[in-house]
């Protein structure tokens, strides 16, 4: 019957694009697993730059902390040999004044030390993260493999059955029904609700409704498109 072959058409390729759905959806999750192990690994290289500058830092206020300790003790022997007050009260200032600059750094590279601490310890934990997130992303990567592979399978099988299917289908339904298939239009057969479009709800005429309960006759809804059937002629 041309309307059972319609309807199986029309569930076999309602198939083709669940399968095709799920594998077009496959990219966007292998995509998502590599997300999270690519953000680890952009979060370690900046910790590890961050390292880097941190402890090239250290190192150099390690030098100017030495600078200004050696330039102190050089104020305090000086002290000793001073004959005025003035030139004693100078050197006072100079001493006070290195001491400050020693303060600050000493408290800079304590900073530092904290700060290479806590990356250090960020970065041991980056470690692990990254060993358990690469094996969950194998595995994860291999199901995907896996389920990829069965899709094409599935859809081979559809393809197949659908060519088989389509022969059945009258040539001018066929037409009508697969240029609403290519617009996406799906479903584009759809049962008789009462008087109503089983997709749009638009209301037929009587004489139309007759037409399709009691002949079996195939409308096209003027209000969206799609062919009208009656169940109970399928």
């Amino acid at each position: 019957m041309k309307l059972a072959a319609l309807i199986d058409l029309q569930a076999v390729d309602m198939r083709i694009v669940e399968l095709s759905t799920q594998r077009d959806a496959l990219p966007v999750r292998r995509a998502e697993v590599a997300a999270e192990i690519t953000a680890l690994e952009r979060e370690k290289q900046q910790l590890e730059d961050a390292v880097e500058r941190a402890r090239l830092d250290r190192r150099n206020r390690e030098g100017e902390l030495e600078v200004q300790q050696r330039q102190r003790e050089k104020y305090e022997t000086q002290l000793n040999d001073v004959k005025t007050n003035v030139a004693y009260s100078a050197l006072l200032t100079e001493i006070q004044g290195a001491k400050r600059m020693i303060g600050e750094l000493e408290t800079e590279i304590l900073e530092l030390m904290d700060a290479i601490e806590r990356d250090t310890g960020r970065l041991a934990e980056i470690e692990v993260e990254l060993t358990e997130k690469r094996e969950a992303a194998r595995e994860e990567l291999e199901s995907i493999d896996s389920e990829s592979a069965a899709i094409e399978q599935q859809l081979a099988t559809e393809e197949h059955r659908r060519n088989l299917v389509a022969e059945k289908v009258e040539d001018r339904l066929y037409r009508v029904y697969d240029r609403l298939r290519r617009a996406q239009r799906f479903p584009a057969l759809v049962p008789l609700r009462g008087s109503a479009c089983g997709s749009c709800h638009g209301y037929f005429p009587p004489q139309v409704v007759r037409e399709v309960t009691h002949h079996g006759t195939i409308h096209t809804c003027e209000a969206c498109g799609v062919l009208v059937y009656a169940e109970h002629q399928e």
